[in-house]
């Protein structure tokens, strides 16, 4: 059963990125945060979906996650750029 779970996520976690880039092209950051989030619980740490989740918190004025996301992405590289712009972006409104 485990396996299965497994092949699972390894359609879904694909499925839940796109449609959290979906949704947020479409103005529905809310919506599209919740799918990143889902795609997060199946890949805790991925840094496109932590990237795209903070990119929604900032256009819902959600200052405090979206540097807590972007600082989840430089944990292990302090050089990754695109969490360096988010964090400089939250630290500046």
């Amino acid at each position: 059963a485990e396996n299965k779970s497994d092949d699972n996520s390894q359609y879904l976690f694909p499925a839940l990125f796109s449609e959290g880039e979906w949704l947020f092209s479409k103005g529905e950051y809310h919506r599209a945060a919740n799918s990143f989030t889902a795609a997060l619980d199946l890949r805790p740490g991925d840094k496109k979906c932590l990237i795209g989740r903070a990119k929604c918190y900032m256009k819902m004025s959600q200052f405090e996650n979206v540097l807590k996301d972007a600082e989840e992405t430089l944990k292990d590289d302090k050089s990754f750029i695109k969490g360096l712009y988010q964090k400089a972006e939250a630290l500046y409104y």
